[in-house]
């Protein structure tokens, strides 16, 4: 599988770091240019939805946020391109030694899969899809968030696609929010991926910061618990019913 990793082009730091990690392991990669939410140059970024986004967050987009959503809009558009599995890794990602091995490892299954996690999980809901002597691929009951790892395959980017052009949550909110896509998302166990979070440009204050008001909080309360039913029932549908 072909490794693309997002990284801005003025973030000469992070690509050195980032070549390195995988040029230590030997492992062949490119990048895609990540988008600057902070210069608003890219039109994607008019798709940005400020009043839905106010209420599943309860506080408007950070500009990296914003950038970071559509650089891996990019990356699933470059996946339907090629028509091929890809891994897409952001640039503050780190790597285990068995990273090679856990991408071979999901190879076989890349035709039948959507999504593979390639990060800690979150929870420990999980089905097993399938078990092998070093590595598992499993169903996710509950949907984890980050989007620093991952296998995306054609079918499961074309489904992210269809639903993915207005910003209403952060990138790795409509992921966990299968209600949206409808995908059963998969993780690879042990994990071969994890996040730094080494200089975030969306920055840690601007992920907390929650804007005041009863109404808006309600609204918030309303969709979350909304979004909790509907991924519930979507996951335990996909999970009864896909491999």
């Amino acid at each position: 599988m072909r490794i693309f990793v997002l990284s801005l082009p003025s973030s000469s730091e992070r690509r050195s770091r980032a070549s390195a990690k995988l040029a230590r392991e030997g492992i062949p990669f490119e990048f895609i240019d990540a988008v600057d939410g902070r210069t608003g140059q890219h039109p994607y970024l008019s798709n940005y939805d400020e009043k839905a986004f106010l209420i599943n967050r309860r506080r408007k987009a950070a500009p990296g946020e914003l950038g970071c959503y559509v650089s891996h809009v990019l990356a699933w558009e470059k996946c339907v391109e090629i028509d091929e599995a890809v891994v897409v890794l952001e640039d503050d990602f780190e790597i285990t030694e068995q990273f090679a091995a856990g991408l071979k490892f999901i190879e076989p299954y890349v035709d039948r899969v959507s999504f593979v996690r390639l990060e800690p999980l979150e929870s420990r809901f999980f089905v097993r899809s399938v078990k092998g002597e070093h590595f598992s691929l499993v169903k996710q009951v509950k949907v984890g968030m980050c989007a620093t790892g991952y296998v995306i395959t054609p079918q499961g980017a074309r489904k992210f696609l269809e639903t993915a052009t207005a910003i209403r949550y952060p990138i790795d909110l409509f992921l966990k929010y299968t209600s949206i896509h409808k995908q059963l998302m998969h993780a690879l166990i042990p994990r071969v991926v994890y996040p730094t979070h080494a200089d975030s440009i969306i920055g840690i204050d601007a992920r907390n910061a929650r804007e005041k008001g009863f109404v808006l909080g309600l609204r918030r309360f309303g969709a979350k618990w909304r979004f909790v039913a509907a991924n519930a029932f979507v996951n335990l549908r996909n999970i009864g019913t896909k491999f």
